[in-house]
């Protein structure tokens, strides 16, 4: 039986693997994403797919305000070289093959729809938390994707006190993402951001550093102001959590006794992590592209 290729393109690596047609993950690997060079990036995919035969089709997650019917790139987020290109046509002129390519946390939404937490919910966000601050909208049953293909993306929510010429420093893809705790951490204790992980800091603030504890407050205190709005923007009976960050035990709980304290209105076990992690991109790219040609009336 012939199986499918996703990959799942990060700001810090591409994930990819092989699934059958049910989304069972046969075989699965990562490489570095080169983010300023988008060439070496499809380079690094095609010489992926030419590694399996038999394909019956590609399916990408890719990051950015991407137009699912077409395949058209507007805006590539992290990855810059990806403004205003159609990485479906150019794939699909490469490999001969169906190529289909979603919002990368849109296709975290569809993977928990499809195998996760979300199959009995109809109105439910997801927000992924990593190198930015991503998110997804279903509304009754359906992935909401906007007018420009840009709903969702929750990172560019103002959370902070707005500073002339400094927006980016107020969004919440700033003040909650693992990115920005990396670097305000860095710059207060005089290092270099590259030389630090996300773990790094957790530990430090496990170890009671008085500037790991102020900064991982300021993190965990900005996404429960995220998630506060949210929960009133969209009133969804659940927001789940993916990226890297999620798996920490102490996340959920955090984010919970946060939100509720800013408003005993709202119910913090609405908010929970995503159960795929790191293969909801690569699922949902697959299921993406089942629905794609399920209304099209054609197979691959």
């Amino acid at each position: 039986m012939s199986n499918y290729l996703a990959f799942d393109i990060g700001g810090t690596e591409i994930k990819y693997g092989l699934l059958t047609e049910s989304g069972d993950i046969l075989e699965k690997g990562a490489f570095p994403t080169v983010r300023n060079n988008g060439e070496v990036i499809l380079q690094a995919i095609l010489a992926k797919v030419s590694l399996f035969p038999s394909l019956r089709g590609v399916a990408l997650s890719a990051p950015g305000f991407v137009n699912n019917e077409t395949g058209f790139i507007e805006v590539g987020g992290a990855i810059k070289d990806f403004d205003g290109f159609n990485i479906k046509n150019y794939m699909e002129e490469m490999t001969k093959l169906p190529v289909t390519v979603e919002n990368d946390v849109n296709c975290v939404a569809l993977a928990e729809k499809w195998k996760g937490k979300a199959k009995e919910h109809e109105n439910f966000l997801c927000m992924t938390v990593g190198t930015g601050v991503g998110g997804a909208v279903f509304i009754n049953d359906r992935l909401y994707r906007g007018v420009s293909f840009g709903a969702g993306e929750f990172g560019y929510m103002i959370t902070h006190g707005i500073e002339s010429g400094a927006a980016l420093k107020n969004t919440l893809s700033w003040n909650g993402s693992i990115t920005g705790l990396r670097e305000r951490y860095a710059v207060r204790k005089g290092l270099q951001a590259a030389e630090l992980t996300g773990l790094d800091i957790f530990q430090a603030y496990e170890a009671q550093d008085p500037i790991a504890l102020e900064e991982v407050e300021r993190f965990y205190d900005s996404l429960a102001i995220g998630l506060h709005n949210l929960y009133f923007l969209f009133n969804p009976s659940k927001i789940l959590l993916g990226g890297a960050v999620s798996v920490r035990e102490e996340l959920i709980p955090e984010l919970r006794r946060r939100v509720e304290s800013l408003n005993g209105y709202i119910n913090g076990d609405c908010i929970d992590a995503c159960q795929l992690n790191n293969d909801a991109g690569m699922i949902g790219a697959l299921y993406h592209h089942h629905q794609t040609y399920a209304q099209q009336g054609r197979r691959e």
